[in-house]
């Protein structure tokens, strides 16, 4: 019978039977784009993943896809022109997940850049991806900013300006290309951690001992090359090659506020009145608004990183100043998330967290190459520079497709909007919640139908997860049948993310939740059990910032 539990299973075994050109370890934007980029250039393709897809920095981002209007300010014109343009790409690729969102850059007397400055600097913005944004920026006085934004702050503003980036639902963009690997042959495993470096009798690096979490195998995968793609955890899998570390992480937290408490119609980007760091206040939908992020040198462990008092109150701090009359306090905190962002070590770490360049690199040695630093919205450019670099040891020549590939749920949506519109309207049903076609559509775009079909198929999934939101039972069905969620925190906080969007943070629907995946997955009541305390520690990871 053909379950998840035996796709699984027959994944494991390939794992360990095959042997590949590619061994991909880390199953975030970056390794699940490599897997994918290889395995559309004909490569045999393994992805290992010792969490879950996106777990880590790929779904602790801002959720922005944007060419780091910053970046102009430190000189970094080739950075922000491949973002430019990587942006304007996505949006054909990934058009349901990847949306133009309005930014509004405000200016304020006593402001250290003026507003002729901040216009002269979206002139370049533009002019870096040839005048294809979305839109092109305006410029506005106050009265015309305050218009647009009632609740912003008066007193002194001189003007702001608008432009456009775009909004995406990060951990979604990795769980895409992950299927997309899978769907072109790749092996693609969650739950399943790299450890011991495999060596021919020359002592080239020839795979690496994958352990299953879930059943505690140890398997040997062999393959040509190793790639190392684990992001914040990248020197922990360089010194098993015995190379030096490289690293410098900074760790990003942002805060979700009810948007009855903080109402904004665009994105804007604010100035922290402790240190200066621009600051975003981003509106999120569905009845929520996110502030962040932080920036600050982090030294602990990847696998500990959350959320403080300082980090919290520096955020309520930014957006109160700039919205004065919100009075936000850390009881309006639902949710929080928290990330480190994979740096290399600057040449001078006194400049501070926020001077640390954002550009990449990649290391290669015999059978084993590591990419390091980036950010998520050039993701497809870093992944088809380390395949062009694994394939040099291959000794084949191919080139990356990845540029005219959609990512699955967005085929046939690639040439306008309006396609996209078309597509929700095609999913309305009466059973759905308010707004559900508009956010299924969004979710998982022409993979949507699957959706619908299932609350046809048993009226329980349409059933409503959280009071307040449009997300459906039918959706953990989706994740655990076709999404290779493996955990209860896989399909709460990652493929349906009430961990992050719900008031009680998916707490109350988390049993009801468990017995469905349990049925699915053949888990014991014990095993249900677990996964439950296992959800609720990290709900409470999150809310560290109150003790």
């Amino acid at each position: 019978m053909d379950t998840p539990n035996s796709r699984r299973a027959a994944a494991l075994k390939r794992l360990g039977e095959e042997a590949f050109d590619l061994v991909v370890v880390g199953g975030g934007i970056t390794g699940s784009g490599i897997a994918r980029d290889a395995a559309l250039r004909g490569l045999k393709v393994a992805l290992v993943e010792k969490l879950d897809f996106g777990a880590g920095t790929s779904s602790k981002s801002s959720k922005l896809i944007h060419g780091g209007l910053r970046y102009l300010e430190q000189g970094e014109l080739g950075l922000v022109f491949e973002s430019v343009n990587e942006r304007k790409l996505l949006m054909k690729l990934a058009r349901h997940l990847v949306r133009p969102l309005p930014f509004l850059v405000t200016n304020f007397k006593g402001d250290r850049r003026w507003l002729a400055t901040l216009a002269l600097g979206l002139w370049i913005y533009d002019a870096l991806c040839f005048f294809g944004n979305y839109r092109n920026h305006t410029t506005f006085g106050a009265k015309k900013t305050l218009a647009l934004e009632p609740k912003l702050r008066s007193t002194g503003l001189n003007g702001g300006i608008l432009y456009y980036d775009c909004v995406t639902d990060d951990a979604r963009l990795t769980l895409e290309c992950a299927l997309d690997a899978q769907s072109l042959g790749a092996v693609v495993v969650n739950h399943a951690k790299a450890g011991k470096l495999l060596r021919d009798a020359a002592g080239k690096i020839s795979g690496v001992v994958v352990t299953d979490f879930e059943t505690g195998a140890l398997i040997e995968a062999k393959a040509k090359v190793v790639i190392n793609a684990t992001g914040p955890w990248s020197d922990e899998v360089r010194a098993l090659a015995s190379e030096p570390a490289i690293l410098k992480p900074t760790k990003g937290i942002h805060v979700v506020i009810d948007s009855a408490r903080l109402p904004v119609k665009h994105a804007l980007m604010m100035s922290s009145p402790r240190d200066k760091r621009a600051v975003f206040c981003i509106p999120w939908g569905l009845g929520r608004t996110v502030v962040g992020t932080t920036d600050t040198f982090f030294d602990g462990s990847p696998d500990s990183v959350n959320p403080t008092k300082h980090d919290v109150d520096y955020l309520l701090e930014t957006a109160n100043s700039y919205f004065p009359t919100a009075e936000l306090v850390t009881e309006d905190v639902l949710a929080t998330w928290s990330g480190l962002r994979p740096l290399l070590k600057p040449d001078d770490e006194s400049e501070g967290a926020s001077a640390v360049s954002r550009e990449h690199e990649i290391y290669d040695s015999p059978g084993f190459v590591t990419i390091a630093g980036g950010k998520l919205t050039t993701f497809r450019r870093m992944a088809a520079e380390v395949v062009d670099h694994a394939i040099k040891q291959l000794g084949v020549t191919t080139r990356s497709t990845t540029a005219t590939r959609p990512l699955p749920g967005a085929q046939g949506l690639e040439e306008s909007d309006e396609a996209l519109v078309a597509l929700e309207k095609s999913l309305a049903d009466p059973a759905l919640p308010a707004d559900g076609a508009r956010y299924l559509a969004g979710e998982y775009g022409v993979r949507a139908p699957t959706l619908i079909a299932r609350g046809k198929a048993d009226a329980s999934a349409f059933d409503r997860l959280d009071p307040e939101l449009p997300s459906i039972f039918a959706q953990v069905d989706e994740a655990i049948d076709v999404e290779l969620a493996r955990t209860l925190d896989d399909v709460i906080s990652r493929r349906i993310p009430l961990v992050l969007r719900a008031r009680d943070q998916g707490l109350g629907i988390a049993e009801k939740v468990a017995q469905r995946v349990a049925k699915k997955l053949d888990w014991s009541p014990e095993r249900t059990q677990a996964e439950l305390e296992k959800y609720r520690s990290v709900v409470a990871s999150t809310r560290t910032f109150k003790t």
